[in-house]
């Protein structure tokens, strides 16, 4: 991982990787950019490619063949980034709510 080529993608020459404040407003900022600048993209499922969550896989795609991804794959790399950057990162999961008003399956997003 390459925080500042990370960050380059999102749009942000600065703050670099050893200068990045540990407060809300930055997290704020780091977090908008990311859904700005980093596409959602579920390409590879509909191709039916085969995918993996493995974290310095999905740096590889999003950062280095400055590809988009679909939920686990962007939640998954940008954890990562800001691990790297100093902040504690708890992954949660969600279900999707269905047209008859009943949750889907669990981690489904």
């Amino acid at each position: 991982m390459n925080p500042n080529r990370y960050l380059e993608r999102m749009g942000l020459v600065e703050p670099l990787f050893h200068s990045v404040e540990h407060d809300l407003e930055t997290l704020q900022r780091l977090h908008r950019q990311h859904l700005m600048r980093v596409p959602f993209e579920n390409l590879d499922i509909h191709l039916k490619r085969r995918f993996t969550l493995d974290a310095p896989a999905l740096y590889d795609k999003i950062v280095e063949r400055r590809r988009g991804g679909f939920c686990y794959e962007l939640n998954g790399a940008f954890a990562w980034l800001l691990r790297e950057l100093g902040f504690h990162v708890s992954l949660l999961s969600a279900r999707v709510i269905g047209k008859d008003g009943r949750p889907g399956p669990g981690f489904d997003h």
